[in-house]
């Protein structure tokens, strides 16, 4: 027996939904649970990640934060 899709699912097809869907979980984590607040910036964030505010974890900063205005750029 064959089994296989019966229309192709094209790749941005693919790439949509699962962009969709860390979005969403996201959103579902912030909601579920408890956020603390960045000892850096004073965003709040989950606990035990990153800060996508600054980019800073424990203390040390993680990842690059480019912002919309060219003036204002954080390096890691």
């Amino acid at each position: 027996m064959n089994i296989s899709p019966r229309n192709k699912i094209s790749k941005t097809r693919t790439h949509r939904r699962h962009s969709t869907w860390k979005t969403i979980n996201l959103k579902k984590l912030t909601n579920k649970y408890q956020t603390t607040v960045c000892r850096n910036c004073g965003a709040n964030k989950l606990a035990h990640r990153v800060c996508p505010v600054c980019g800073y974890h424990n203390g040390k900063q993680v990842l690059t934060i480019k912002t919309k205005s060219k003036e204002t750029v954080v390096d890691a």
